[in-house]
């Protein structure tokens, strides 16, 4: 009777020190997964302001969020944003007050989002985002001698600059940026209006701030 009440407890013993190994390999093996997973969750958001440059000009505030998959120092994702914009319009009688005519105007971009940042506290990074932007709430923009309609705009913004990490996934990013709004134009020639087939090419240069989770 002792004897198998001791061959009854060693079988107990090495049984529970068999699912004790396991449980630990179990463990091990989703630690390792874990930490040499390829993709994981990003989240951006980002305000920027640009002054416009060229002959056509229009100042621009911007807000984005971006979202998408990371995996090391690359990014890749989509977003949306919304643009306040303030064109430079030539003085003069020429708009017709029943054609709802702004020089302020709000347009709402729709963007893939490409990045690449280092892993130090304090990192390079640069991104780059583009898409399509479109009017909302205005049919039409006056911009220098001529309109632009709520047709599909070209929408790319460019940024390079500094990462300051906040923790092991945050980090504040400040940079200088560059933007470009690309569509057709309705010149004006004190006689009627006259679509620009070559189009017009809104550039503007400024500075970017965001947040990263």
């Amino acid at each position: 009777m002792k004897k198998l009440v001791v061959i009854l407890l060693f079988s107990a013993l090495m049984s529970a020190t068999a699912m004790h190994a396991q449980f630990s390999r179990i463990v091990q093996m989703s630690q390792a997964q874990q930490a040499t997973s390829v993709f994981s969750y990003k989240g951006f958001a980002d305000v920027s302001y640009t002054a416009g440059i060229g002959h056509y000009r229009a100042g621009k505030f911007e807000a984005t969020t971006s979202h998408g998959l990371s995996s090391g120092n690359l990014f890749l994702g989509a977003g949306l944003g919304i643009d306040i914009l303030k064109t430079e319009t030539e003085s003069g009688g020429r708009w017709e007050e029943d054609m709802k005519l702004s020089d302020n105007a709000y347009m709402i971009p729709l963007f893939l989002d490409f990045r690449y940042s280092g892993n130090s506290p304090i990192a390079a990074y640069i991104d780059l985002k583009t898409g399509i932007s479109f009017l909302t709430g205005d049919d039409y923009i006056t911009i220098n001698d001529g309109i632009l309609d709520n047709d599909v705009s070209f929408y790319l913004s460019c940024s390079f600059g500094a990462r300051f990490a906040l923790g092991s996934r945050s980090a504040f990013n400040v940079g200088v940026t560059y933007s470009l709004i690309s569509q057709r134009y309705y010149g004006y020639d004190d006689y009627f209006y006259y679509n620009d087939y070559n189009g017009i090419s809104l550039h503007g240069i400024g500075i970017t701030a965001g947040f990263e989770w």
